[in-house]
């Protein structure tokens, strides 16, 4: 029994032209369908780090007090769209690249919007931002994107009167939820 391979001569040259621009064009149309929800993600992450950043500051904040035996200071002000967030160093003894003198830590966005119930957060020498009697009301924070819309995500951070702090996403122009 001989058999020849055969080989189809259309089989074996490849793509057409034809062929070529539709995969491209159904490539374009998935890449430009995917590229929004990409972008809503890098700033959901933007979010998250940004939240993370300042959680970690009131949480080292607490412990510095607790530590030291003294009050220290968060102080937060915001801008529009800029805010700015220190611990204010009572001893002057830090000297942290990027901060004045004086501050134990400091953080910074330009892209993410900060509102708060206070501009000044201070945990006292037990960890607490107030005593007992003073009330239960916990101070929040507000987190969001300069262009907060659509998916995109909003963060609210509490803090309670025992100093403990939380943390968690809403909706944009959410409030509650948590």
């Amino acid at each position: 029994m001989n058999t020849k391979h055969r080989t189809n001569a259309r089989a074996a040259r490849g793509f057409t032209l034809l062929e070529l621009i539709i995969v491209l064009a159904v490539m374009a149309i998935l890449v430009a369908w995917g590229f929004p929800s990409l972008e809503e993600s890098m700033k959901n992450n933007r979010m998250v780090a940004q939240n993370n950043e300042m959680v970690a500051m009131l949480q080292y904040a607490r412990s510095e007090a607790i530590r030291r035996n003294t009050s220290v200071e968060v102080h937060l002000s915001a801008e529009g769209n800029e805010w700015e967030a220190y611990i204010d160093d009572p001893d002057n003894m830090a000297d942290v690249e990027g901060c004045v003198q004086g501050q134990l830590r400091c953080a910074e966005n330009e892209r993410v919007a900060m509102a708060a119930d206070t501009g000044l957060i201070t945990f006292n020498n037990r960890g607490y931002i107030r005593d007992f009697g003073e009330g239960w009301t916990p101070e929040t924070l507000f987190l969001q994107h300069e262009s907060c819309n659509g998916n995109s995500q909003r963060r609210r951070i509490d803090i309670m009167p025992t100093g403990q702090i939380s943390s968690c996403s809403l909706a944009c122009g959410s409030e509650a939820g948590c």
